[in-house]
């Protein structure tokens, strides 16, 4: 956090996550270096009401912090039609995400958007704060009872030429718009794959390895990051997040093959456990050239 702050130069941090106690401590740690911090409650393949019980849980510890620190807000959850259940038919994400736009998921806007008033429901008596949703780019969402527009909006080559236009589209429900997730995974051609470059690897094998033609290149994503804040900062966006600060389950090493950080979306780089600088045991990192991409801009 202190390099978030410090280093960066960032004014704000989202926390992605589904440990309580972590989203708390961090978000504590956070709000003492003097982010704005923004509490996203994350869970995988869990239904209804087991979300909206976590979401309260989230929603009281979140505004115990805004009551020491008036810099708080909550997100609803991320692309929910992937990650939770019942939206979409499907036993994961990988399945939910197979089956968007066939005829079995008809009415996944609409079921989304019942969740999420529920969601609004269950958060607003008990935090008192700004709220959002992470949304999917594929995901219509009634905006009106929200105070912030968040959107998960990677640029690939799909969507290269349509971004712009996109992004101003945004603007038209009148509410500040923040981008909640954009990045660039580490390798030639990553601008192309956007949020999937993490694909690069197969996370299949044991243990995972960067699959063939996949060449590291920290200056590509430094370059895609950097033209991207410059984008967001010419169409006067009220916020954006760069996905991520640090993967420790995609440490670097010297060997292309065993170089999981070129599949990482992560400004820093760490090292991979059971070396002389293995992350788990010393925390040792090193900030990679989007890091400076970033650190630049935000100064």
């Amino acid at each position: 956090m202190a390099a978030i702050k410090q280093q960066l130069h960032c004014n704000a941090v989202l926390l992605l996550g589904h440990d309580l106690d972590r989203l708390t401590e961090a978000a504590s740690i956070a709000a003492g270096h003097g982010l704005f911090v923004w509490f996203e409650p994350r869970q995988f393949d869990k239904d209804a009401e087991q979300t909206l019980a976590f979401l309260g849980s989230v929603a009281r510890a979140a505004e115990r912090l805004r009551a020491r620190h008036p810099g708080v807000g909550m997100a609803l959850g991320t692309e929910l039609t992937l990650f939770m259940s019942g939206l979409v038919p499907g036993k994961d994400y990988i399945e939910r995400g197979q089956a968007l736009g066939r005829p079995e998921s008809a009415g996944f806007q609409e079921r989304l958007n019942a969740f999420l008033d529920r969601a609004l429901e269950t958060v607003r008596p008990l935090f008192r704060g700004r709220v959002t949703y992470s949304s999917g780019e594929w995901e219509e969402v009634d905006w009106r009872p929200f105070d912030v527009v968040g959107v998960n909006l990677y640029r690939n080559a799909e969507n290269r030429a349509v971004y712009t236009q996109r992004l101003r589209a945004l603007r038209r429900h009148g509410k500040p718009v923040v981008v909640t997730e954009f990045g660039c995974c580490t390798f030639t051609g990553a601008k192309d794959h956007g949020g999937n470059g993490f694909n690069a690897a197969d996370w299949q094998h044991e243990p995972p390895v960067v699959k063939d033609g996949y060449v590291r290149d920290e200056r590509e994503q430094a370059d895609e990051i950097g033209d991207l804040l410059d984008l967001y900062a010419a169409e006067r966006v009220h916020g954006a997040f760069v996905y991520n600060f640090i993967a420790p389950d995609s440490p670097y090493s010297p060997r292309r093959r065993h170089d999981l950080d070129i599949a990482s979306f992560a400004l820093a780089k760490t090292f991979p456990t059971g070396t002389r600088r293995g992350y788990a045991e010393t925390g040792q990192w090193e900030p990679k050239r989007s890091f400076a991409a970033v650190a630049r801009r935000f100064r």
